[in-house]
């Protein structure tokens, strides 16, 4: 992409709460493996079967998951089940309750 006016490097892909299967082209792109790296196993909060109801994001975030799955249910929404090679947005003040089906770990970018 060099050269071709896009951009290269972490930055917003969406402005609303997205999930989608991330393709090898937006994890270069992206620069996902330089990003931050956060997991539920060493989090009790965070542990397998733990519900956290009515989880507010303070920040957006873009996260691209590299194990486990994770429940999100969006306030006033139906869940979506968040797997493994998922690029997901939550925007800044984004509500949902949120539940962790397996351990997770996930390279993360906050804005």
């Amino acid at each position: 992409n060099a050269g071709d006016g896009t951009q290269r490097g972490p930055r917003i892909v969406s402005e609303s709460f997205d999930v989608r299967r991330a393709t090898s082209d937006e994890i270069e792109d992206l620069d996902v493996y330089c990003w931050p790296t956060w997991t539920t196993s060493d989090k009790e909060k965070w542990s397998v079967g733990n519900k956290v109801v009515g989880k507010v994001m303070p920040y957006g975030e873009l996260s691209y998951l590299l194990s486990g799955q994770l429940e999100i249910i969006p306030d006033g929404g139906e869940p979506v089940v968040i797997k493994k090679g998922d690029l997901v947005t939550f925007p800044r003040d984004f509500k949902a309750s949120w539940c962790v089906l397996e351990e997770l770990t996930w390279h993360y970018y906050l804005y």
